[in-house]
């Protein structure tokens, strides 16, 4: 098969892409914070501390956004001599936004967010239990990742409850964050390069060429030219034993000269006997059954000659070719009725003896 080369320019327009060092994202995570709550003085009569801890679950929207549902559980002491008297369970929908690229490789990214969500609010006396609706906003910072998807995270965040008259209370806390599902390769965008030439080599099939028509083609024909009609073997060279007749190969009448149309004919053949030097044929000259069988031996054997002669003139070697008139012995049709007939027995014929 030839290769055909096709040059192929590679341009690059603002830069292409590359895999960054160290650079990690991820698209779901999961945040556990412990909270210190600053519970609204009202509630008391005065601000006190309690505690509690937010359970995360958040989803990436691209570089910035984000969404997270959080689950909190408040301990409040107020103060009112029964010890640890209110618990609150909530739960918001909050939406995040990164100030900065949260999957890029910045120590530090700062975030604020907002939502809404419900509480159910247990106290003393059990009367006073009740849902009421939960909202508010914060901020916070989370770190890159520190080892294996797991991160720092801090926040401070205003909670509004509208539990009773309503209260608004402040949580800080602090805790991790965890990556989840598939961790992917960040990819940063590389300078800009002039154009390169790549090399691509195309197979390109080589059309089907037979000059001889022996159907081995050209460039596997260790045998060129050979007379059509006679069988070859995979390499294009003759098979021995064969006999094809030489269709157009003429002589004047009752003379052994060949026609102009027959020297025609043999100036395609001898090509193969120049290009094959191993190939040895038999000439055989036929006549039909007219005349005597001496004459009819005689022409035979002369136009047998003629043929081998003219070869022999155009290029091929003396020890290549053997004429042998076998004048009407060999009749293909027998008893001849037609001119037709006749036409037929009289003929020239090559039989392969080597190749």
């Amino acid at each position: 098969m030839r290769k055909a080369l096709i040059a192929a320019a590679v341009l690059s327009s603002g830069g292409a892409f590359a895999h960054g060092e160290g650079d990690i994202g991820q698209h779901e995570y999961i945040s556990i914070l412990p909270s210190y709550e600053f519970i609204d003085k009202d509630r008391t009569g005065k601000r006190r501390v309690s505690g509690g801890a937010s359970l995360i679950y958040g989803h990436s929207l691209g570089n910035n956004f984000g969404i997270e549902l959080n689950g909190n559980f408040g301990l409040f002491e107020t103060g009112n001599g029964n010890g640890t008297d209110f618990y609150r369970y909530s739960g918001t929908a909050d939406l995040v936004y990164t100030f900065n690229d949260r999957n890029g490789t910045a120590l530090l990214h700062p975030f604020v967010l907002a939502g809404v969500g419900g509480a159910y609010n247990d106290v003393t006396p059990d009367s006073r239990d009740s849902a009421s609706l939960i909202y508010g906003g914060g901020a916070g910072v989370v770190t890159r990742d520190l080892y294996h998807g797991v991160r720092v995270r801090a926040e401070g965040r205003y909670v509004r409850d509208e539990f009773g008259p309503g209260y608004g209370d402040v949580r800080a806390s602090l805790g991790i964050e965890i990556a989840l599902g598939r961790v992917v390769a960040r990819t940063i965008e590389a300078p800009a390069q002039p154009p390169q030439i790549i090399e691509v080599i195309k197979e390109v099939p080589r059309p089907f060429i037979d000059t001889d028509r022996d159907t081995v083609p050209d460039e596997r024909d260790k045998c060129p030219d050979t007379p059509f009609g006679l069988k070859v073997d995979s390499d294009g060279c003759v098979i021995p034993d064969q006999v094809i007749e030489l269709k157009g190969v003429t002589f004047e009448f009752n003379k052994t000269r060949l026609t102009p149309n027959a020297e025609v004919v043999l100036d395609t053949v001898v090509k193969a006997f120049v290009g094959q030097a191993s190939l040895k044929v038999e000439i055989g000259g036929h006549t039909d059954s007219r005349g005597s069988d001496a004459y009819n031996q005689k022409l035979s054997q002369g136009r047998s000659d003629s043929v081998r002669n003219y070869l022999i003139s155009k290029g091929a070697r003396p020890d290549q070719l053997t004429a042998v008139g076998y004048g009407e012995s060999q009749l293909l049709i027998n008893p001849e009725t037609s001119d037709d007939d006749y036409e037929l027995n009289r003929r020239v014929e090559f039989k392969v003896l080597g190749n």
